[in-house]
């Protein structure tokens, strides 16, 4: 049976179709049979520590004992830059989320994710302050079938001058949603979700690991905030709390699926515009393994097909 579905978050459109799981190559196998990367140094790639010649100009770094063990750096072939020809103008860097080449978010210790955190919350505060920013992106593409040109782990963050329609349109549900029930819609859907239990994978004081109901893209797993406060005004403790999570939830998937591709991406409030969604919007992060596919309907309509529970998925990511 099929059926029409609207996104959690943001409204979209989902065409739910729970058989097509059963579809020989609408997934990879449960467990991957890609092997994760044995060395610590490659002398053949830009990112690993000892091979800075390779790279462009820092922008910011992390050192412990004396030496780097995270940086960002701009991106040598960047989505958007300060070219004055452009007709839109931002900046794009590249975090090298370790230094060595074979860490990832599959092996991280909790002071690596701490580490990355506070990288990202630094780049963040840099970004914004130019007035012209409107957006900050910020997202990770893991192994070649997520998108990621070289194998070491990194991620990128962009300064937008304008707001992306998928965060123009999550905007625009929330503050309808406050405007009809008088209430923050993330706080609604904690309530429920906690109520619920099936779909929540981890409930912590501050953040809620769960998988929505109905969601674009299958196996989507969210990390969200339960306060509405910005991203760049997390507090140390909260960065502490997120980087346990991060560290516990990507042992749950490696455990599972193995060394899978994926995308994360964090959906933040807007910067440096009148109106203010600090009370309607909460921040949070998107995990999307890269186990199914997508094709033609998808890319010709814009509309996902959803193929497997929510509550299946989220039950196999389980932790206290």
């Amino acid at each position: 049976m099929k059926e029409l579905g609207m996104d959690t978050l943001n409204n979209s459109k989902v065409i739910i179709a729970r058989e097509r799981i059963n579809r020989p190559l609408d997934k990879m196998n449960s467990k991957s049979n890609k092997t994760i990367e044995n060395n610590e140094y490659s002398k053949s790639c830009p990112f690993c520590r000892g091979n800075e010649d390779n790279i462009s100009d820092e922008t910011y770094v992390i050192n412990k004992d004396s030496k780097w063990i995270i940086k960002s750096v701009k991106n040598k072939y960047p989505i958007i830059d300060e070219n004055p020809l452009n007709e839109i103008k931002g900046e794009h860097e590249v975090i090298i989320d370790t230094y060595k080449h074979n860490g990832n978010f599959y092996n991280m210790i909790e002071e690596e994710f701490y580490n990355l955190l506070l990288m990202y919350k630094a780049r963040f505060n840099s970004l914004k302050k130019d007035e012209n920013v409107k957006y900050i992106c910020l997202f990770k593409n893991y192994l070649r079938e997520a998108g990621a040109s070289l194998m070491h782990s990194h991620s990128q963050i962009l300064s937008l001058p304008f707001i992306p329609p998928d965060l123009e349109n999550e905007y625009k549900v929330c503050e309808e949603f406050y405007k009809k029930m008088g209430i923050n819609m993330y706080n609604h859907l904690i309530i429920q979700e906690i109520k619920n239990k099936k779909r929540v994978i981890h409930d912590s004081e501050n953040f809620l690991v769960f998988v929505p109901e109905v969601c674009r893209f299958t196996g989507d797993t969210v990390v969200l905030f339960k306060s509405n406060t910005y991203f760049y005004d997390l507090n140390d403790d909260n960065l502490k709390e997120l980087s346990i999570i991060l560290k516990k939830l990507f042992e749950r998937i490696y455990e599972e699926y193995g060394n899978s591709p994926f995308n994360l991406y964090i959906h933040t409030h807007p910067v440096n515009i009148e109106k203010d969604y600090k009370d309607k919007y909460n921040v949070h992060i998107h995990i999307v393994p890269r186990k199914f596919n997508f094709g033609g309907f998808e890319l010709s309509t814009g509309m996902y097909v959803s193929s497997v529970k929510s509550e299946d998925i989220a039950n196999r990511l389980k932790y206290d």
